[in-house]
């Protein structure tokens, strides 16, 4: 049996899984990375590209975009990019004033506090894990919740840019309503029952696609670039 899985390093795994407040993150990431300075390496590398999802105010797309520098922390990023995308939800309701952005990097070996999916992936991890269950405060909302189910690396990185934005997130128009577009500019105001139910079934391909989605990573490059002449005007109105 292993001995480098401590009551520390276990407890300090299960309280970063369980999430928080932005105070008690960056308190418990400090504490994971203490925890876990001492493991083998093969515990605090990943040679994969991981993905990160946030939800940024106003004030954090002007920094990424603009300024083309977002500051970071400790964090929780992913090997899966599906868990990134339905992280949380996914894309941010309407209406609530936030840009969903999956971001994505190649993680530098110092960037690494530790791989959970590797350290889950060790039988002596997991099964010490199962032995100090009752001795982990909170372990039923933490590591006994997510396990190894987020294929999550933690990371500290000082900040982001536009290079590693992956994916924008946005909203289209309902399935309905982009319906009722196509058959005003196909049929006019006169569409028969017939038309209408034609034009359902060759407009059904795009109903999966319509409301909250993820952009292409060439989508999404697209919308960067059309951004530097507004990013420009909004810098003179500021300056102002």
């Amino acid at each position: 049996m292993s001995n480098l899985f401590t009551l520390e390093l276990l407890q300090a795994v299960s309280d970063w899984q369980r999430g928080g407040s932005d105070q008690q993150n960056r308190k418990r990431g400090q504490q994971l990375k203490e925890a876990s300075v001492s493991l083998p390496e093969r515990y605090r590398t990943c040679s994969l590209c991981c993905f990160r999802q946030i939800a940024l105010p106003k004030g954090g797309v002007w920094e990424l975009i603009a300024e083309d520098r977002l500051s970071e922390k400790i964090s929780s990023w992913t090997m899966d990019l599906e868990v990134a995308k339905k992280f949380k939800g996914g894309v941010p309701p309407k209406g609530q004033e936030y840009q969903g952005v999956i971001l994505c990097t190649f993680p530098q070996p110092s960037s690494v506090v530790v791989n959970l999916q590797a350290l889950y992936r060790d039988p002596d991890f997991t099964e010490a894990l199962e032995r100090e269950k009752h001795n982990i405060s909170g372990y039923h909302a933490g590591a006994g919740r997510y396990g190894f189910t987020q294929s999550e690396v933690v990371l500290e990185v000082a900040t982001v840019t536009q290079e590693n934005v992956y994916s924008l997130g946005g909203h289209s128009s309902s399935f309905q309503r982009l319906l009722d577009e196509a058959e005003l500019q196909v049929y006019g105001s006169s569409a028969t029952l017939d038309q209408r139910q034609a034009l359902v079934l060759k407009a059904e391909h795009v109903h999966a696609k319509t409301g909250p989605n993820w952009l292409t990573p060439d989508a999404t490059q697209r919308v960067l670039g059309r951004m530097p002449p507004h990013v420009e005007l909004l810098q003179k109105a500021k300056d102002r």
